[in-house]
């Protein structure tokens, strides 16, 4: 025998297959807390044997694509340090480039900021070709 609880109130007992009843007309979800004997917890349904055997819910159109890594870093931010400060190698820096960055903003410095016009030029190829961070991560 089964108990549920809804809006607070812990309902049954009740048979699994009345359980599994009101799993299908959607009356309980997956998330609801669920308890029987031998459970040491009200317990998520959906970590329990009611969950065995239950339809696995389409993904959610609003749902990013399972290859979006939420680690990546951000094209345009890396597009637009690039430009402006690509000079001083600070989108390399963002990138994790770090050896590019630390070059580019010591060519810029060491020449009094005329060797920035070299590093800006470098900067712009590198805002139109590179497509992934240091780690290999694509830009979002």
């Amino acid at each position: 025998m089964w108990y549920y609880e809804q809006n607070g109130n812990r309902i049954g007992p009740v048979d699994e297959a009345t359980m599994r009843s009101l799993i299908a007309n959607r009356t309980i979800s997956i998330d609801t807390l669920v308890w029987t004997n031998g459970m040491a917890n009200w317990t998520p349904l959906q970590q329990t044997q009611l969950a065995a055997g239950l339809p696995v819910p389409p993904p959610s159109l609003n749902q990013a694509p399972q290859s979006y890594n939420t680690n990546a870093k951000d094209r345009i931010a890396y597009v637009l340090l690039a430009v402006f400060l690509g000079n001083l190698g600070i989108h390399n820096f963002y990138a994790g480039y770090t050896s590019r960055a630390v070059t580019q903003l010591l060519i810029c410095l060491l020449t009094c900021g005329i060797g920035g016009i070299a590093t800006w030029i470098w900067a712009i190829i590198e805002a139109v070709t590179v497509e992934q961070d240091a780690a290999g991560v694509r830009f979002k």
